[in-house]
Protein backbone atom coordinates (compact mmCIF):
# COMPACT_ATOMS: atom_id res chain seq x y z
CA UNK A 1 0.00 0.00 0.00
CA UNK A 2 1.27 3.31 -0.85
CA UNK A 3 2.03 6.09 1.28
CA UNK A 4 -1.03 8.12 0.23
CA UNK A 5 -2.94 5.66 0.67
CA UNK A 6 -1.97 4.97 3.96
CA UNK A 7 -2.36 8.40 4.82
CA UNK A 8 -5.68 8.23 3.74
CA UNK A 9 -6.51 5.53 6.21
CA UNK A 10 -4.73 7.19 9.12
CA UNK A 11 -6.92 10.10 8.55
CA UNK A 12 -10.06 8.00 8.25
CA UNK A 13 -8.99 6.60 11.57
CA UNK A 14 -8.68 10.12 13.40
CA UNK A 15 -12.09 11.10 11.51
CA UNK A 16 -13.96 7.92 12.62
CA UNK A 17 -13.21 8.72 16.25
CA UNK A 18 -14.43 12.55 16.14
CA UNK A 19 -17.69 11.42 14.50
CA UNK A 20 -17.69 8.83 17.18
CA UNK A 21 -17.40 11.58 20.13
CA UNK A 22 -19.87 13.98 18.43
CA UNK A 23 -22.59 11.00 18.32
CA UNK A 24 -21.69 10.25 22.23
CA UNK A 25 -21.85 14.05 22.94
CA UNK A 26 -25.18 14.03 21.24
CA UNK A 27 -26.73 10.93 22.62
CA UNK A 28 -25.83 11.55 26.20
CA UNK A 29 -27.43 15.44 25.74
CA UNK A 30 -30.58 13.75 24.46
CA UNK A 31 -30.30 11.20 27.21
CA UNK A 32 -30.49 14.14 29.72
CA UNK A 33 -32.95 16.30 28.34
CA UNK A 34 -35.01 13.02 28.28
CA UNK A 35 -34.54 11.66 31.58
CA UNK A 36 -32.83 14.01 34.12
CA UNK A 37 -35.22 17.50 33.84
CA UNK A 38 -37.99 17.48 36.41
CA UNK A 39 -41.22 18.58 35.37
CA UNK A 40 -40.37 22.16 34.11
CA UNK A 41 -37.26 21.22 32.14
CA UNK A 42 -34.63 22.16 34.98
CA UNK A 43 -31.81 19.91 35.60
CA UNK A 44 -31.72 19.92 39.28
CA UNK A 45 -29.52 19.11 42.54
CA UNK A 46 -30.41 16.37 45.22
CA UNK A 47 -31.79 18.49 48.02
CA UNK A 48 -29.27 19.46 50.62
CA UNK A 49 -29.79 20.30 54.39
CA UNK A 50 -27.98 23.79 55.47
CA UNK A 51 -27.90 24.85 59.27
CA UNK A 52 -26.24 27.53 60.27
CA UNK A 53 -26.15 29.88 63.17
CA UNK A 54 -26.42 33.50 61.80
CA UNK A 55 -28.83 35.44 59.61
CA UNK A 56 -28.41 34.87 56.29
CA UNK A 57 -26.45 32.19 53.64
CA UNK A 58 -25.06 34.03 50.56
CA UNK A 59 -23.10 32.60 47.61
CA UNK A 60 -20.07 33.79 46.30
CA UNK A 61 -20.25 36.67 43.80
CA UNK A 62 -20.82 35.46 40.38
CA UNK A 63 -19.44 37.46 37.34
CA UNK A 64 -22.22 37.94 34.17
CA UNK A 65 -20.93 39.31 31.20
CA UNK A 66 -22.63 38.03 27.48
CA UNK A 67 -20.17 40.22 26.01
CA UNK A 68 -20.75 43.01 22.85
CA UNK A 69 -21.76 40.67 19.95
CA UNK A 70 -24.68 38.60 21.94
CA UNK A 71 -27.60 38.47 19.28
CA UNK A 72 -29.81 36.14 21.84
CA UNK A 73 -31.87 36.99 25.04
CA UNK A 74 -29.83 34.67 27.73
CA UNK A 75 -33.05 35.85 30.30
CA UNK A 76 -34.78 33.82 28.00
CA UNK A 77 -32.07 30.49 27.11
CA UNK A 78 -30.65 29.97 30.31
CA UNK A 79 -33.44 30.05 33.86
CA UNK A 80 -31.91 29.12 37.42
CA UNK A 81 -34.63 27.74 39.77
CA UNK A 82 -33.79 27.85 43.53
CA UNK A 83 -36.14 26.18 45.81
CA UNK A 84 -36.08 26.49 49.93
CA UNK A 85 -37.81 24.90 52.83
CA UNK A 86 -37.16 26.08 56.13
CA UNK A 87 -37.58 23.37 58.56
CA UNK A 88 -38.38 25.51 61.89
CA UNK A 89 -41.44 27.30 60.30
CA UNK A 90 -39.81 30.63 60.43
CA UNK A 91 -40.55 31.28 57.08
CA UNK A 92 -38.05 31.38 54.12
CA UNK A 93 -36.97 34.15 52.10
CA UNK A 94 -34.43 33.38 48.91
CA UNK A 95 -33.28 36.63 47.46
CA UNK A 96 -31.05 37.68 43.87
CA UNK A 97 -29.29 40.89 44.00
CA UNK A 98 -26.23 43.17 42.70
CA UNK A 99 -23.26 42.23 44.87
CA UNK A 100 -22.91 45.66 46.04
CA UNK A 101 -26.78 46.48 47.13
CA UNK A 102 -26.40 42.93 48.76
CA UNK A 103 -23.12 43.52 50.96
CA UNK A 104 -24.71 47.46 51.64
CA UNK A 105 -27.65 45.44 53.33
CA UNK A 106 -25.18 42.90 54.98
CA UNK A 107 -22.54 45.84 56.14
CA UNK A 108 -22.49 44.76 59.78
CA UNK A 109 -24.79 41.40 60.04
CA UNK A 110 -23.40 38.18 60.94
CA UNK A 111 -23.77 36.25 58.02
CA UNK A 112 -22.27 33.06 55.95
CA UNK A 113 -20.72 33.39 52.82
CA UNK A 114 -20.26 30.13 50.25
CA UNK A 115 -16.89 29.59 49.65
CA UNK A 116 -17.19 25.55 48.09
CA UNK A 117 -19.79 23.54 46.86
CA UNK A 118 -19.11 19.89 46.16
CA UNK A 119 -21.95 17.58 45.25
CA UNK A 120 -21.49 13.86 44.39
CA UNK A 121 -24.76 14.08 42.04
CA UNK A 122 -27.20 12.05 42.62
CA UNK A 123 -26.37 9.80 44.89
CA UNK A 124 -22.80 10.70 46.65
CA UNK A 125 -22.47 13.31 49.70
CA UNK A 126 -22.16 17.05 49.62
CA UNK A 127 -19.08 19.40 51.26
CA UNK A 128 -20.04 23.05 51.52
CA UNK A 129 -17.44 25.32 52.68
CA UNK A 130 -18.20 28.65 54.61
CA UNK A 131 -16.50 32.25 54.78
CA UNK A 132 -17.74 33.29 58.57
CA UNK A 133 -18.56 37.15 58.60
CA UNK A 134 -19.53 38.67 62.19
CA UNK A 135 -21.58 41.73 63.12
CA UNK A 136 -25.40 41.66 64.47
CA UNK A 137 -28.89 41.41 63.09
CA UNK A 138 -30.03 43.48 59.62
CA UNK A 139 -32.10 46.77 60.12
CA UNK A 140 -34.64 45.40 58.35
CA UNK A 141 -36.22 42.31 57.10
CA UNK A 142 -34.77 41.47 53.41
CA UNK A 143 -38.55 41.14 52.22
CA UNK A 144 -38.82 44.94 53.32
CA UNK A 145 -35.68 45.62 51.05
CA UNK A 146 -36.19 46.70 47.38
CA UNK A 147 -32.98 46.18 45.45
CA UNK A 148 -33.55 43.11 44.96
CA UNK A 149 -33.34 41.68 40.81
CA UNK A 150 -36.08 38.78 41.86
CA UNK A 151 -37.26 37.15 45.28
CA UNK A 152 -39.56 34.73 47.05
CA UNK A 153 -40.75 35.08 50.79
CA UNK A 154 -43.08 33.34 52.73
CA UNK A 155 -43.78 29.70 54.32
CA UNK A 156 -43.67 26.09 53.83
CA UNK A 157 -41.53 25.80 50.43
CA UNK A 158 -40.37 28.83 48.49
CA UNK A 159 -39.38 28.58 44.74
CA UNK A 160 -37.62 31.48 42.88
CA UNK A 161 -37.24 31.29 39.04
CA UNK A 162 -35.05 33.58 37.10
CA UNK A 163 -33.60 34.62 33.96
CA UNK A 164 -29.65 35.51 34.15
CA UNK A 165 -28.31 38.85 33.50
CA UNK A 166 -25.32 40.64 32.98
CA UNK A 167 -23.38 41.93 36.09
CA UNK A 168 -22.56 40.78 39.24
CA UNK A 169 -25.44 38.95 41.62
CA UNK A 170 -24.99 36.71 44.87
CA UNK A 171 -27.86 34.68 46.46
CA UNK A 172 -29.12 35.29 49.45
CA UNK A 173 -31.02 32.75 51.66
CA UNK A 174 -32.52 34.43 55.42
CA UNK A 175 -35.58 33.54 57.36
CA UNK A 176 -38.35 35.07 56.57
CA UNK A 177 -37.65 37.54 59.21
CA UNK A 178 -34.39 38.04 58.82
CA UNK A 179 -33.80 36.43 62.30
CA UNK A 180 -30.78 34.47 63.24
CA UNK A 181 -30.68 30.41 63.45
CA UNK A 182 -31.03 28.81 59.50
CA UNK A 183 -32.02 25.33 59.21
CA UNK A 184 -33.20 24.72 55.48
CA UNK A 185 -33.14 22.44 52.48
CA UNK A 186 -32.89 23.21 49.35
CA UNK A 187 -31.95 22.57 45.42
CA UNK A 188 -30.89 24.57 42.54
CA UNK A 189 -31.68 23.88 39.38
CA UNK A 190 -30.70 25.30 35.89
CA UNK A 191 -32.62 25.08 32.36
CA UNK A 192 -31.47 25.64 28.86
CA UNK A 193 -33.60 24.86 26.23
CA UNK A 194 -31.32 24.79 23.64
CA UNK A 195 -29.66 21.49 24.74
CA UNK A 196 -31.99 19.49 22.71
CA UNK A 197 -31.31 21.14 19.66
CA UNK A 198 -27.26 20.98 20.62
CA UNK A 199 -27.82 17.38 20.96
CA UNK A 200 -29.93 16.45 17.97
CA UNK A 201 -27.24 18.66 15.90
CA UNK A 202 -23.84 16.71 17.57
CA UNK A 203 -25.87 13.23 16.61
CA UNK A 204 -26.49 14.24 13.03
CA UNK A 205 -22.78 16.34 12.79
CA UNK A 206 -21.05 12.88 14.21
CA UNK A 207 -23.60 10.72 11.89
CA UNK A 208 -22.12 12.90 8.80
CA UNK A 209 -18.69 12.85 9.69
CA UNK A 210 -18.53 8.39 10.67
CA UNK A 211 -20.00 8.27 7.13
CA UNK A 212 -17.06 10.44 5.86
CA UNK A 213 -14.99 8.38 7.80
CA UNK A 214 -16.13 5.51 6.13
CA UNK A 215 -15.91 6.59 2.48
CA UNK A 216 -12.60 7.68 2.84
CA UNK A 217 -11.57 4.12 4.24
CA UNK A 218 -13.76 2.95 0.79
CA UNK A 219 -11.58 5.37 -1.50
CA UNK A 220 -8.58 3.68 -0.13
CA UNK A 221 -9.48 0.14 -0.70
CA UNK A 222 -10.36 0.81 -3.85
CA UNK A 223 -7.79 2.31 -5.08
CA UNK A 224 -5.38 -0.38 -3.81
CA UNK A 225 -7.57 -2.72 -5.65
CA UNK A 226 -7.15 -1.34 -8.61
CA UNK A 227 -3.92 -1.14 -8.48
CA UNK A 228 -2.67 -4.54 -7.88
CA UNK A 229 -4.68 -5.23 -10.95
Amino acid sequence: MSKGKVFIVIVSVVVFFIGLGLVAGGGALLWSNSFLRDTEGYYSTKTVDIERDSHAITTYPAHIDFGPNWVFDWSELVKVKLKATDNKGKGVFIGIAEEDKLMNYLNGVDYDEITKFDMDYPFGSTEIEYREFSGGAPDEAPSEKGFWSTSAVGSGEQVLRWGIEEGTYSIAIMNKDGSRGLDMSGSIGLKIPMINGLGIGLLIGGLVVLLFSFALVYIAVSRSRVSEE
